[in-house]
């Protein structure tokens, strides 16, 4: 391995593997549901687009996703994120992969609620895993040490986690490893929804709600891109799971209306008018849930 890889791999392992949750070209309409602002210097990215096998997906970012949680008023569960000693249990590049990218969203989870002492836990289990899957030979200390004086951060977590995804993204290009990349993205997708509906109080949230009717285009792009970087067929009881919640999923009612921003340059902040909102019956969402913890513990088994 190159040093350019290994350094671009160092920072895709020490800040979270990209802190991913996956989507698909769809999620270019993700919106809040209700007006919001952004500062205009340096706005958080709602997605980044990332290219796998010559296609261009749009990843919603699990950072804004658990700031949006936290904006809930959801409580901050730790029990609900992975756990870290699945490390050594799991084998195999689909679970291995996808457990790599599920601790990416638990680190923006724990990160953005504050909990260094997790987050560094979450860390230390991302480089573990990244070795058992040869994705590293070294780990960059002074980028540890960055991150950890920038906990805090939201503002900083934000630009961090936009680096590592960016590194992440042309490691894996340079290193042809496009189903891996899929797996760890599939992963961190699978744990953000998670993450985002386990809390029974998520459903009275309207913003959560319509963050979760986004999934829908998201999930379909997903699975695509999984069946495509999928050459060995390793990840097929994987894809069944998906297109199972995919089937749920056609039945969730979403409609989004477009509203122009409008930015206060004064104020160096614009307002996000645009609003999307999404129906989603009771027993509609409780069947969501129990398939996304089936195809979690199926990873975690």
């Amino acid at each position: 391995m190159s040093l350019s890889n290994t350094s671009k791999l160092s920072a895709y392992l020490g800040l979270g593997l990209i802190l991913v949750a996956c989507g698909g070209p769809g999620a270019d309409h993700d919106q809040p549901a209700a007006s919001d602002t952004l500062a205009v210097d340096t706005p958080p990215k709602e997605t980044e687009l990332i290219s796998v096998g010559g296609s261009l997906f749009s990843i919603p970012s699990p950072v804004q996703a658990a700031l949006a949680i936290r904006k809930a008023g959801l409580k901050y569960q730790k029990d609900m994120t992975a756990p870290l000693d699945k490390v050594d249990a799991v084998a195999g590049k689909v679970f291995q992969s996808s457990l790599l990218g599920m601790y990416g969203a638990d680190m923006a989870y724990v990160t953005v609620h504050k909990d260094g002492q997790r987050a560094m836990a979450t860390m230390q289990a991302i480089e573990k895993l990244g070795s058992k899957l040869e994705l590293s030979n070294s780990f960059d200390r002074s980028l540890l040490d960055q991150f950890k004086s920038n906990l805090g951060s939201e503002d900083s977590l934000l630009q961090f986690s936009g680096k590592a995804f960016r590194a992440a993204d042309q490691y894996l290009k340079n290193n042809q490893r496009d189903d891996v990349s899929a797996l760890v993205l599939t992963g961190g997708w699978i744990e953000s929804l998670y993450l985002t509906i386990s809390d029974p109080a998520a459903a009275k949230d309207a913003g959560l709600m319509a963050r979760v009717g986004d999934q829908k285009n998201s999930l379909s792009s997903l699975v695509d891109l999984l069946e495509s970087s999928d050459k060995d067929r390793s990840a097929t009881a994987l894809v069944a799971g998906l297109k199972e919640l995919q089937a749920l999923f056609d039945k969730i009612d979403r409609s989004y209306t477009f509203q122009e921003s409008v930015t206060d340059v004064a104020a160096k902040t614009t307002f996000i008018n645009s609003k999307s909102t999404v129906d989603i019956p009771a027993e509609q969402l409780e069947a969501i849930k129990a398939k996304i913890s089936t195809i979690r513990n199926s990873i975690l088994a």
